[in-house]
């Protein structure tokens, strides 16, 4: 019988794990990366000035109050920045709140330099902003997961992921030209103890490795409990500031 218990919560709190939650006034609701995938290739794009510049979304099925901003052909091309608000008025008038970034939305955007999202964005999709320019991100407690590639080759030198992310995909923050090409490199790197899936190669600087070296400038300011020397380059993420890390711990 306590066996049975046992499982039965170790069940419960792994579906916990697996199902994100996001909260706005007395809505609720349980959000997946099915949800996010359905919503980046939905026919049902809609758009809305946001900030000054138009945005494409389309609405959670599940919860008609949320929306998820999307990739829409060339559209985002010019903007030099994303910055989102946490809610903004969609075609009909109606008032939602901004709970995701889509699969590609702003991918391949080179002329992005800055994106900074409010603190009801639960997921960044899989190359949400892969292969932009993004310099300047600015991420907020409230996000849980980052997608595979979200970062991929971006511009970033400073990287803290907020408290409360729990998984970040693989090679989100692969590839960062800041830290390849200058030998000065350096940067912070902040990655809270909420975090317990950091994906195969998601700090990695270069394809075959040698840009290690210059990811080793990197000032580590907290990491997981689970990181550790042995699994640290696994998840591409150099020995020397790992080990600076734990020795000031």
């Amino acid at each position: 019988m306590k066996t049975k218990r046992i499982n039965s919560l170790m069940i419960a709190l792994l579906m916990a794990t697996l199902s994100l939650s996001a909260q706005t006034s007395s809505d609720e609701i349980t959000l997946t990366d099915k949800d996010f995938g359905l919503a980046s290739i939905s026919n049902d794009i809609r758009s809305a000035e946001i900030n000054g510049q138009t945005y494409y979304y389309t609405i959670v099925k599940s919860n008609p109050n949320f929306a998820v901003i999307v990739a829409k052909k060339k559209a985002y091309n010019k903007y030099k920045e994303v910055i989102l608000p946490e809610t903004f008025v969609g075609e009909d008038g109606q008032t939602l709140t901004i709970v995701g970034i889509g699969v590609k939305a702003f991918a391949k955007c080179r002329s992005i330099k800055k994106a900074d999202l409010p603190k009801t964005v639960r997921i960044i999709g899989d190359e949400a902003f892969g292969n932009a320019d993004v310099g300047d991100l600015s991420l907020k407690e409230g996000l849980v997961k980052i997608g595979s590639k979200a970062f991929l080759n971006n511009d970033l030198k400073d990287i803290h992921i907020p408290d409360g992310v729990e998984e970040i995909g693989e090679e989100a923050f692969y590839c960062l030209k800041s830290t390849i090409f200058q030998r000065n490199g350096g940067g912070t790197l902040y990655i809270p103890k909420s975090v317990y899936n950091i994906g195969k190669h998601a700090f990695s600087m270069t394809q075959n490795g040698w840009g290690m070296w210059f990811h080793s400038r990197r000032k580590i300011l907290c990491l997981p409990d689970h990181v550790n020397l042995e699994n640290c380059k696994d998840m591409g993420i150099s020995r020397d500031p790992v080990e600076e890390y734990l020795k000031g711990k």
